[in-house]
């Protein structure tokens, strides 16, 4: 399965790009400080990488702006010397940062091979051992372990956890039906806890008394009835007998 998967810039990464004009070289040092940190963790590969390129970018126009406002004039001669200045920075800067770039997407692309390889191990082959997964993949447990969470917090696999080297998955649609369950019980205790006063004529017992009269005068409609011969399922009416016709024995409601 192809999740398309693609790192992305968070809020921080945009502060400390916007540190790296405002502060140089501050954000090239919150930069690298951000990448060490995180760099183990493969869905931030890709978005390391590009943040680095980006800085690199940032960090070369404004050392040329600074150097263009060493000069007191700029005729042809210092035209020539910014160029080849600028030149020089663009080789240790720009093509650095061409080079993060191509990286950030080879990393968002192994890693999308490796959501695929995992998702079809632990939902189609059924595989949830930790272990087990790491070697099919060719990867460190610990790692594995990662990306699996990972996958759970983005939703890409069902709610669950990892206990004991053991990826424990709840059946899809549990985490909403969970929720939703949370919140009828929060309205229905709300419906409940309203302080209306009790009124005991309008509740009367004997209402109640006719009530279950009437009930038990009803007849109940047809039942589903397990045969104590054979076991089968049969549909019996009240007050009929009924012969199962899988083992003849006769049943009744």
């Amino acid at each position: 399965m192809d999740f398309a998967f693609k790192s992305n810039f968070k809020a921080f990464d945009r502060i400390i790009l916007a540190i790296t004009f405002l502060f140089f070289p501050l954000g090239l040092v919150m930069a690298l400080i951000r990448v060490i940190s995180t760099h183990f963790h493969r869905s931030r590969k890709g978005r390391n990488h590009r943040l680095l390129g980006w800085c690199l970018i940032y960090t070369y126009f404004i050392c040329m702006f600074l150097i263009y406002l060493t000069y007191d004039g700029f005729g042809q001669e210092e035209i020539e010397e910014f160029l080849g200045i600028g030149l020089v920075w663009g080789m240790l800067m720009l093509i650095p940062a061409a080079i993060f770039f191509a990286l950030a997407g080879v990393a968002d692309r192994k890693f999308n091979k490796l959501l695929g390889q995992y998702y079809q191990l632990v939902m189609k082959n059924g595989i949830n051992e930790i272990d087990h997964i790491a070697y099919e993949t060719r990867q460190s447990p610990y790692p594995v372990m990662r990306d699996l969470e990972f996958m759970v917090n983005e939703r890409m696999l069902p709610f669950g956890r990892i206990e004991n080297g053991i990826l424990l998955l709840e059946p899809e649609g549990f985490h909403e039906q969970y929720e939703a369950n949370e919140d009828y019980e929060e309205n229905d205790e709300d419906e409940y806890d309203d302080d209306d006063e009790y009124d005991e004529d309008e509740y009367d017992d004997g209402d109640y008394d006719d009530e279950d009269e009437d009930t038990d005068t009803k007849p109940k409609g047809p039942r589903m009835i397990e045969c104590p011969g054979c076991g089968a399922r049969v549909v019996v009416v009240p007050h009929e007998r009924k012969e199962c016709e899988y083992c003849g024995n006769e049943i009744s409601a």
